[in-house]
């Protein structure tokens, strides 16, 4: 999208507060700093944590944005910015996070077992509903109704009552 002022650099969405409501605005961060040149206190807090000079040198080459956008917003453009901006978002994100590498929880011992559970509670009600339909072609209503007995009794212990078949 096109910065909505000058027509020619690639656009940002902006708020602004107006008379209580909130204003969408698609600018560069050329025409933003033109139109807007009040700094707001949030631009002093993103860009204790963004190293640089702060005149807006460095550009993401996927999106755009520069480092001053986010000294100024505290948001990225994309997913490439983090790429881009690698060293100069590291203590930012150290900050926000208290670490630079995820640790997340795995899942306990018993996932597998239920996987594998779950997997062969599927492939029998495939196998079942394959014999109940070969039953029912055939005519053979009393082993047909037994299948389904054993097919009703699989959907309970997978959905928990509810009667898929």
């Amino acid at each position: 999208m096109l910065c909505a002022y000058c027509k020619r650099n690639v656009a940002k969405l902006y708020t602004r507060n107006v008379d209580g409501k909130e204003l969408p605005l698609n600018l560069c961060a050329e025409c933003y700093e033109k139109l807007y040149p009040e700094r707001e206190e949030e631009s002093d807090f993103f860009a204790s944590f963004v190293g640089g000079d702060g005149k807006g040198e460095d550009l993401c080459p996927a999106c755009g944005t520069t480092l001053e956008d986010f000294r100024h917003t505290g948001l990225l453009g994309c997913a490439y910015c983090y790429t881009a901006f690698r060293t100069e978002l590291l203590p930012a994100v150290h900050y926000a996070q208290g670490k630079l590498q995820h640790a997340g929880k795995s899942p306990s011992g018993r996932a597998d077992e239920q996987y594998d559970l779950i997997r062969e509670l599927v492939h029998e009600q495939e196998r079942l509903r394959s014999l109940i339909r070969a039953a029912e072609g055939e005519g053979d209503e009393f082993v047909a109704k037994k299948l389904k007995n054993r097919l009703a009794e699989i959907n309970r212990r997978l959905y928990g009552g509810e009667g898929q078949e």
